[in-house]
């Protein structure tokens, strides 16, 4: 039985991205380690380590966390942002976790992608949302099968695209 607590950022992502993507990767399903993103963003992370102290929290990872004008600010580096809701809701997640489990005063989030930068907040409507979806994550990963293949605008680049078929 799958639990909340095992739900990562990266399941986050992709719930918000692809529900399909989503059940595969909590049943660790893994996508196509030869696929050119993966290999892109596996590079990613190795320039990151050089340059970045990762942070963890229980079974989190994120890129950085520090403190600023009296409030904590989490900072998350994205290869690039074509889903830019699924990045804050990872973001909006480390928040959360980090904010209840710690009793913080004030988090906030740095989304950053090139000289894009998205700011995100710890308000209660974000925390409502972010419990929804962690809710429909713990559902979604508990079903027995994954959902029909929908064919949808992220399908074209996605490293699990051999798991489905349109």
């Amino acid at each position: 039985m799958f639990s909340k607590d095992q739900i990562t950022g990266t399941l986050v992502n992709y719930y918000v991205t692809c529900k399909r993507e989503a059940w595969l990767y909590a049943h660790q399903i893994h996508a196509d380690q030869e696929d050119e993103n993966v290999l892109m963003g596996k590079a990613l992370a190795d320039i990151k380590e050089q340059d970045l102290q990762e942070f963890a929290f229980g079974n989190l990872k994120f890129d950085k966390l520090s403190k600023q004008h009296g409030h904590y600010l989490i900072t998350e580096y994205k290869k690039s942002l074509k889903n830019e809701l699924a990045g804050k809701m990872q973001l909006l997640f480390y928040i959360y976790l980090l904010k209840t489990g710690l009793n913080l005063k004030e988090l906030k989030g740095k989304l950053i992608s090139g000289k894009k930068v998205i700011l995100v907040e710890d308000s209660s409507e974000n925390f409502a949302l972010i419990e929804q979806i962690l809710g429909e994550i713990s559902a979604l990963a508990n079903l027995e099968k994954p959902p029909k293949f929908t064919q949808g605008k992220f399908c074209q680049n996605c490293a699990y695209h051999d798991y489905c078929t349109a």
